[in-house]
């Protein structure tokens, strides 16, 4: 893939399938995509949120590793048996395990490397979903991953290892929403800048420390920051009696200097 394959490859992810996650995981995902030769847009790899601090964990998709074994260059095979009814020897209870293998062959020595494994389905399962629908496919997809990740060499967790289908995945909420952009368009008609639309990207490309094409364009956090920075300037030339007019000039000043207007020196300046 040349370089400009790739930037437009990452600049269409970014837009279309990774739209409201923070730049450093959405960075993270498309690195490791180069590292293994795969492509977002397929949904090789996703990013599902991970906690409270909102940030993205990266899994790699059962297709993303399948992916990575067809472009191996080695001859390869997947096996699965037949699922058996037994007593889980961990729980003590009734249980399916579904074991297989993967025999990779590899022309340079010429020998024959079988990795085997299997899975419990209770270890997996899900309620809901395509577990409730799926149970026998999907309890062979978390085998095959299980499988695959192993005999290709992959450090990414699959998804499917998580009881997720890469699928519902992809429907999976990403992101908390964005603050309503009602409440920025207030502020910024009481800073004078309603009209101004240039200065108030450019602020916020200043407060978020990246280039901004507008309000829909920052994540949940950098939203919150942009929206907390204009509460300050509001409150602010408001103890000040800073007249309206006066108050679009005195950001205008500070953007075009490159500089994010700081609450008290913008006291200071009225």
């Amino acid at each position: 893939m040349t370089l400009e394959k790739e930037t437009t490859v990452a600049k269409l992810a970014r837009e279309r399938l990774f739209a409201g996650i923070p730049d450093e995981d959405v960075q993270l995902a498309l690195a490791i995509c180069q590292r293994y030769g795969l492509d977002p847009l397929l949904r090789h790899v996703v990013l599902i949120p991970g906690g409270k601090d909102r940030r993205h964990n990266v899994y790699i998709t059962r297709d993303g590793l399948l992916h990575v074994a067809h472009a191996s260059g080695k001859a390869w095979s997947l096996e699965v048996e037949e699922p058996k009814r037994m007593e889980n020897p961990y729980t003590g209870k009734p249980d399916i395990y579904l074991r297989g293998r993967v025999r990779v062959y590899d022309p340079d020595t010429g020998r024959e490397q079988v990795f085997e494994g299997g899975v419990w389905f209770s270890e997996y399962a899900q309620k809901g979903g395509s577990w409730n629908s799926h149970p026998a496919a999907m309890h062979q997809k978390v085998l095959e991953v299980f499988l695959l990740r192993r005999a290709f060499d992959v450090a990414v967790t699959p998804v499917e290892e998580m009881g997720v289908d890469h699928v519902e995945s992809a429907s999976m909420p990403v992101s908390p929403r964005l603050p309503k952009p009602s409440e920025a368009s207030r502020l910024l008609e009481q800073l004078g800048l309603a009209h101004d639309r240039e200065t108030a990207r450019r602020l916020a490309s200043l407060v978020v420390g990246r280039e901004v094409q507008g309000y829909a364009d920052l994540g949940p956090d950098e939203a919150e920051a942009f929206l907390a920075r204009l509460r300050a300037l509001v409150k602010e030339m408001e103890e000040a009696d800073i007249p309206i007019t006066d108050r679009a000039d005195i950001v205008r000043g500070y953007v075009d200097a490159g500089e994010v207007p700081e609450a008290e020196e913008v006291e200071d300046a009225g």
